[in-house]
């Protein structure tokens, strides 16, 4: 039948029509039950009242620190701070998903598995977005209502910080997505970030230094310096009351992290997707 071809045809566009409604269906129940999560207005509100208290607490001694570049610089010398509050984020959202049954539920539902672990990675990164936008607006409105305008670290470092990080944030958010499938106790979920985000790095570079010194080869440090919390902690030391020398000051810095965040998120989303597809749910 000449017909055949188009009929199977529609068949298959129509499933997987279907499969999309699904899966957009499913992000905007998950948005709803972001908005409706506790936990997630306590952590929002959390952030809020802590920006106010610090910037308030600042404003009120009158001492050195009574300055805009004080309050920049906590952020722009602490820029693996919003890789964490990624965690956190997803690890409120979706710490209780496989305990809660929420991933079998959904594929009992007919969203194939890829697509829910690819959904929660959108509802956590829009969620974090949002936060740390607000959060951030927040806090440049209070410093520069209330603090001196003086320093070497200024607005425009603390804007060009977020580009630098965002997508090394991602790339956290993706890692505990990952986490929160792998695992139901929220403390092997923050260990394991921890590790893979801060300790694992530490020790690669020690050992690319050690393995430099004796056997005159840079190869393991090099790759080390990749990781962010070393490039970051080397370049960020300069961030103080009198300089601000950052990462992604040159050209070449702003792309060192930039690659490194696509790379961190190609890598957790590909670990996820393996996963997800292979687990026991």
């Amino acid at each position: 039948n000449a017909d055949t071809p188009d009929i199977i045809g529609r068949l298959l566009y129509g499933t997987e029509e279907k499969r999309c409604c699904k899966m957009l269906n499913f992000i905007k129940s998950e948005y709803y039950r972001m908005i409706h999560t506790t936990g997630i207005r306590v952590f929002f509100g959390i952030l809020s009242v802590l920006t106010i208290l610090l910037i308030s607490g600042i404003s009120i001694v009158e001492t050195q620190y009574h300055t805009t570049s004080f309050s920049y610089s906590i952020l722009v010398s602490s820029p693996m701070f919003f890789t964490l509050m990624g965690m956190l984020t997803a690890s409120v959202l979706y710490e209780d998903s496989k305990r809660n049954g929420i991933i079998k539920n959904s594929i009992a539902n007919g969203i194939p598995r890829g697509k829910v672990f690819f959904s929660q990675c959108i509802v956590s990164i829009t969620t974090a977005t949002v936060i740390m936008t607000i959060v951030l607006t927040l806090w440049i409105f209070m410093t520069e209502l209330f603090l001196d305008k003086t320093g070497p670290v200024h607005m425009t470092d603390l804007l060009m910080e977020i580009p630098a990080i965002y997508l090394i944030a991602v790339s956290s958010i993706v890692l505990t997505i990952v986490l929160c499938l792998c695992f139901q106790n929220g403390a092997f979920i923050f260990f394991t970030w921890l590790f893979v985000f801060f300790i694992f790095p530490t020790i690669l570079l020690k050992f690319g230094i050690a393995v430099s010194a004796h056997f005159k080869t840079d190869f393991i440090y090099n790759i080390a310096m990749w990781m962010p919390s070393n490039f970051f902690q080397i370049n960020t030391a300069n961030v103080n009351m009198s300089s601000c020398i950052t990462a992604w000051d040159t050209t070449g810095g702003m792309l060192r992290c930039i690659i490194a965040g696509i790379s961190g998120i190609i890598i957790f989303m590909a670990i996820g997707f393996r996963h997800i597809r292979k687990a026991d749910l």
